[in-house]
């Protein structure tokens, strides 16, 4: 560390730029960045691949509860019709949300203490493992094991890649980046959706099993892939300060052939471990609930949340199955057009997040979709005639569409950017736990609300999910701020000194001006970069 509190003298002819000079040059060229940089790209997608099977496990009720083999499998008679139980339904999804809160927090300690791709590959093994079971599975008891199994794996998965990928992209494309956390279970909700309306046509349990063996080919990829992975330069760099190592990874991770941005990202995890250094030599899992964390944390925790409140658990979960109970003739094809749309707006998410902001998309999409839900709500008391259902369809087309273009991508990537990046590898989890716990309890819910022999609210279940989605819009109105563009220094500037939530950009300009003023933000170098930042720390 004294080699960064006193750098080395600067070039006999150094070229001074201002920071606003170079914070403008990197936003404006974010996109130029992002095409040069196709290698990183790739591992990023493939940080996140395994976690392809959460938007399987996620839907994949909805689909299979819709087929006759699978619930004369697992179901009994009622009315002259097979109906699986909601108990069953209901066990089988708690479970798997426990099982993935308890992987994050597993997955936490590995990655600090043997690495990201340690974790990441342990987590794979373990959703092998869990699929396996839920395959050979032929009573409710086993497939509650495999699910739960499998739930552990994805929870680590979670956790695993907003803070690889997260930790070592460039800071003004981390919310495209992360995009890709949100893109992973859309893409595999939608190969589901795909994938269903061709397997029911096979006889027999094969219709129901097909899904399930589907979802092994994703972390088999993973696994046979690991070799070529490189480890995360950040983690080298905070936990062995291996200066040469952690230059390999990153060249690896950047491709060689991207000498310019190597050079640079890698004087940015200087100086962003030389900023946690200067601030704590040692954080645990207490400091998360300490001082300004303990907001971070909360947003944390509780924007992540906002997902499941507002109805995904019931329309991605169980959009196949719910359809057909409400009377629509083609429930596959409605799943396919649910998810079909959600993929086109969570593409579109990919440049709206760095052209328009976290907070906008997430505020105003939960505002849209709470009108819906109303809407689907009502027309619940309406007859099921025709007009009647073709509005529901309608609704529930567009609601998919705005989610993923607005809050299915947002809340995953503020939840994963938020925090303190010291903290990251015990906050992360937290996004893993707000999401699926909360999920854990609508989606225990939820059999008990549609089941024909339970609540049968058919669309009026809209009304309740309604209800909730006003106490989130509430929150994030007054509580989310926006963080494009911000470095983690600048968001910890900002909480640290209790900035207005929903005025964070005048902030932080004003703060900019301020720090541009004073001088203190002109680079030249490398050693000047670094200098800056332990500056900026004691100031702050």
């Amino acid at each position: 560390m004294s080699g960064i509190m006193q750098p080395a003298p600067p070039p006999a002819e150094p070229q001074l730029i201002s920071a606003q000079m170079l914070r403008v040059s990197q936003a404006e060229n974010r996109w130029k960045t992002l095409f040069a940089s196709k290698t990183f790209m790739f591992w990023s997608f493939y940080s996140f691949m395994s976690l392809i099977v959460l938007g399987f496990d996620l839907s994949i009720p909805g689909q299979v509860l819709a087929m006759p083999a699978f619930n004369q499998q697992f179901g009994y008679l009622y009315n002259g019709t097979w109906v699986t139980p909601a108990l069953w339904q209901s066990l089988w999804n708690g479970m798997t949300a426990i099982a993935q809160c308890i992987g994050a927090l597993c997955s936490s300690w590995i990655c600090n203490k043997f690495g990201r791709r340690a974790s990441y590959a342990f987590s794979s093994a373990i959703c092998i493992v869990g699929v396996g079971i839920q395959f050979a599975s032929r009573d409710w008891k086993l497939m509650m094991v495999g699910k739960a199994i499998n739930g552990f794996g994805l929870g680590g998965c979670f956790c695993f890649g907003p803070l690889y990928v997260g930790e070592n992209c460039f800071p003004e494309l981390r919310g495209f980046y992360l995009v890709f956390l949100n893109s992973s279970i859309v893409y595999g909700q939608l190969f589901l959706a795909l994938s269903a309306k061709w397997s029911a046509g096979l006889a027999g349990n094969a219709s129901w099993l097909t899904l399930i063996g589907m979802q092994w080919i994703f972390p088999v990829a993973t696994i046979a892939l690991m070799p070529w992975y490189p480890e995360s330069p950040y983690w080298i760099l905070s936990k062995y300060n291996d200066l040469p190592r952690a230059e390999r990874e990153l060249t690896r991770l950047y491709g060689k052939q991207n000498e310019g941005l190597i050079k640079r990202r890698f004087n940015e995890l200087q100086v962003e471990v030389a900023v946690i250094s200067n601030l704590s030599q040692e954080v645990t899992v207490k400091d998360c609930f300490r001082g300004s964390n303990w907001s971070r944390t909360c947003l944390t925790f509780l924007c992540g949340s906002t997902q499941q409140v507002i109805g995904t658990s019931f329309i991605f979960g169980y959009i196949g199955y719910w359809a057909s109970l409400i009377g629509i003739q083609q429930p596959f094809d409605v799943s396919i057009g649910v998810f079909v749309l959600g993929f086109v707006g969570n593409s579109i998410a990919f440049y709206t997040i760095e052209r328009i902001g976290r907070r906008p998309l997430i505020v105003h999409g939960l505002l849209l979709m709470w009108i819906l839900l109303l809407l689907i709500g009502g027309l619940g008391f309406a007859d099921k005639n025709h007009a009647a259902l073709s509005a529901v369809t309608a609704f529930l087309f567009i609601w998919a569409f705005i989610y993923q273009t607005t809050l299915g991508a947002g809340a995953l990537s503020f939840s994963s950017e938020i925090s303190d990046l010291s903290l990251r590898a015990y906050t992360q989890p937290l996004v893993t736990i707000g999401n699926a716990g909360v999920g854990w309890i609508f989606g225990f819910t939820c059999p008990y609300m549609i089941n024909p022999d339970e609540g049968n609210l058919g669309a009026r279940v809209g009304l309740v999910f309604g209800f909730f989605g006003v106490l989130a819009y509430v929150y994030v109105y007054f509580y989310v701020p926006e963080t494009k563009d911000l470095t983690y220094t600048e968001l910890s500037y900002l909480f640290d000194s209790k900035a207005n939530r929903r005025h964070f950009p005048e902030a932080i300009a004003k703060h900019r001006a301020e720090m541009d003023e004073m001088g203190i933000k002109e680079i030249t170098g490398e050693d000047d970069l670094k200098k800056e930042a332990v500056v900026h720390v004691e100031r702050v």
